[in-house]
C-alpha cells in the first residue's frame, strides 16, 4: 500500500514517524503511540495501542517498523478517500452517518479529485500516464524490487486500452475496485 505515496509524502511520514518513536530506536512501542495519541487530545489505553500494532504489525515484534506505520498510513488514506466528508470535518460527518445524510455527490466529487491528486503524484515525468519504469522507480523508493515483467503483468490488468501505460480513468477505476 505504500506505494501509492509520492516522495515528499515519505519524507513527511518519516518525519511523523520519527516524532512518535521518541527513544530513536527505530520504531514504534505501544507506550510511545499512546503517549502521542494523548497528546493529540486522544484518550486512549495502552491496550487499544497494543491492538493498533498488532495489527500493523507483520513480523511479530510487538512494536512498529516505518514500513508498517506506512501501511497504516495508507489505509487511514484510504479511508479518507473513501469517506471526503470525514477530512472535512470528522464531527459534522459523524453526525451526517448517524442521520443518513450523506452528500454523495459531493463525495464522489471529492473522491474523484484525491484519485486525480494521487495519480498525479504518482506520474513522475507529468506524461498523463503511469509506466512501468515509474512503477519500478517508486517501489525501488520503498525498497521492493519488481522485474520489468512483473510491472508489466501488474500494468495490465489495469490497461484496458492495451497501450502499455495506465491513463487517469484506468487508475481510478483501478482504485474504485480495491
Amino acid at each position: 500500500m505504500a506505494e501509492y505515496f509520492s516522495e515528499k509524502q515519505l519524507g513527511q511520514f518519516r518525519e511523523l514517524f520519527e516524532s512518535f518513536d521518541k527513544n530513536g530506536d527505530g520504531d514504534i512501542s505501544a507506550d510511545e503511540l499512546k503517549c502521542v495519541l494523548m497528546s493529540l487530545g486522544e484518550k486512549v489505553k495502552r491496550r487499544y495501542c497494543k491492538n493498533m500494532i498488532k495489527t500493523y504489525d507483520k513480523n511479530r515484534t510487538k512494536r512498529m517498523e516505518f514500513k508498517e506505520f506506512l501501511d497504516m498510513m495508507a489505509n487511514v488514506f484510504q479511508y479518507h478517500l473513501s469517506h471526503p466528508e470525514v477530512a472535512k470535518d470528522p464531527a459534522n460527518a459523524e453526525k451526517q452517518r448517524k442521520q443518513g445524510q450523506t452528500n454523495s455527490s459531493a463525495r464522489e466529487v471529492a473522491t474523484n479529485k484525491r484519485l486525480e491528486d494521487l495519480f498525479d503524484s504518482l506520474d513522475g515525468d507529468e506524461s498523463g500516464f503511469i509506466d512501468a519504469e515509474e512503477i519500478i522507480k517508486l517501489t525501488e523508493k520503498l525498497g521492493e524490487k519488481m522485474s520489468l515483467e512483473e510491472v508489466q503483468e501488474l500494468i495490465g490488468q489495469v490497461d484496458k486500452d492495451g497501450d502499455g501505460r495506465v491513463n487517469k480513468d484506468e487508475f481510478k477505476r483501478l482504485m474504485a475496485s480495491k
